[in-house]
């Protein structure tokens, strides 16, 4: 079982995480242990044994307090994975960016709720063996091969099979491409060509006929252009 705590200075938002996590571990078939703060200075002061993930929902005033929050959490729990929850004009004006943090902007929405937990999980999944299996049930990393969906860039279809490209090796997974689009969450990854399905988050530049990523250009059907860049817009939150 995982330890999931909430630290929010807003009741409202507090009841918005709690209800989220029961429906992510309604369909995720997911046990969490959840505990509670309403500042800070309460966490840090009463701090938990331990923390596998937080949902740190608090004023964060300058991307400096930021590095500060990151850093002194870390020095509790080596391993935790940490969600921050800003508002969107702390985004902007401080230089919050998802490269650095994982982030969700408010107003909250469930399948970017959804989708920075599933990366979290994969995470702890793949790299220190956290989770059991028997504890979450993912079905994305077992048709991925274990490979947590948070790293990789694109995916190529390759004949029957597909390889899925990070961004210091490629797996090769023996899987069709309309399989891995099917499992992959939606609002991170898109079917940008025939070939060719991308997530959105690594994108580096976005050009009417492809997008950059990791140095590489990708080929984007002129068909998907627009829902594309609709789907870029909205996960950075600009519409």
């Amino acid at each position: 079982m995982l330890n999931l705590t909430i630290c929010c200075d807003t009741p409202n938002q507090v009841n918005t995480l709690d209800g989220y996590l029961m429906k992510f571990s309604s369909s995720h078939d997911f046990n969490y242990k959840l505990s509670k703060f309403k500042s800070f200075n309460d966490l840090t002061n009463k701090p938990p044994l331990n923390i596998d993930i937080l949902l740190l929902s608090i004023n964060l005033n300058s991307k400096q307090d930021t590095f500060n929050i990151y850093k002194k959490l870390k020095s509790l729990y080596d391993d935790i994975q940490i969600i921050f929850i800003p508002e969107l004009v702390d985004f902007v004006l401080n230089g919050f960016y998802l490269k650095d943090f994982r982030c969700i902007l408010k107003p909250l929405k469930y399948s970017a709720f959804e989708d920075e937990l599933l990366d979290c999980l994969d995470y702890l999944m793949t790299t220190d063996n956290h989770i059991e299996k028997t504890q979450f049930n993912n079905n994305t990393l077992h048709v991925l091969n274990g490979l947590s969906s948070a790293s990789i860039l694109f995916i190529e279809s390759i004949g029957k099979n597909c390889i899925a490209y990070t961004s210091n090796i490629f797996v090769e997974i023996p899987n069709s491409i309309d399989i891995l689009e099917k499992s992959l969450c939606s609002s991170t990854f898109f079917r940008c060509h025939h070939n060719y399905l991308i997530n959105i988050k690594k994108i580096s530049k976005l050009n009417t006929d492809s997008v950059i990523i990791n140095s590489k250009a990708i080929p984007v059907d002129k068909k998907k252009f627009n829902l594309l860049k609709t789907k870029l817009l909205v996960m950075l939150k600009i519409i």
